[in-house]
């Protein structure tokens, strides 16, 4: 097989065969260092334009955040989501001091992306993006995924809640 290159990860070296594969990279956003997962389901597929795919992703992830963060934002109005869980484990780690949606949200940051970009109609996840509260106080994580063709939905919440 023809060796693939993205602009953002270098060399595509997956780490599977026949049945999928994937690969760890690293990207850089908001001056940070963001780990990446690429999972391609039919890697004797891995074509250009797939490449391309992970790229666009990569290329555009202030669009990606925006997107996921407006998710979060509208998922933290029902209070059995995963944001809004968060968001209370949040504000109890916190002496039971009341925070604002707002400082909340500006607390979480991008922890991984995993990029899905073959999946066919067995799997429309395309892309999730995963957020973790930067100040650390609380543990757990928030997911977005975007869908193929609805787009953005939020995985739900661990039963066991957030610590």
């Amino acid at each position: 097989m023809n060796m693939k290159e993205s602009r953002n990860l270098g060399p595509i070296e997956l780490d599977g065969g026949s049945g999928g594969g994937a690969m760890e990279g690293m990207a850089s956003f908001q001056g940070r260092a963001l780990p990446v997962r690429v999972e391609i389901d039919f890697p004797e597929r891995l074509s250009d334009a797939i490449v391309d795919d992970v790229d666009m992703v990569l290329d555009n992830l202030a669009f990606v955040d925006g997107l996921a963060r407006n998710t979060i934002e509208t998922g933290m109005r029902w209070d059995a989501s995963a944001p809004a869980k968060l968001f209370e484990a949040w504000e109890q780690k916190r002496s039971g001091r009341e925070g604002a949606h707002a400082d909340f949200l500006d607390q979480l940051r991008p922890t991984r992306i995993l990029i899905l970009p073959d999946g066919g109609l067995a799997s429309r996840e395309r892309v999730a993006m995963t957020y973790g509260v930067a100040d650390g106080t609380v543990s757990g994580t928030v997911t977005v995924r975007f869908m193929e063709p609805t787009g953005p939905e939020l995985a739900p919440a661990p039963r066991a809640g957030f610590a």
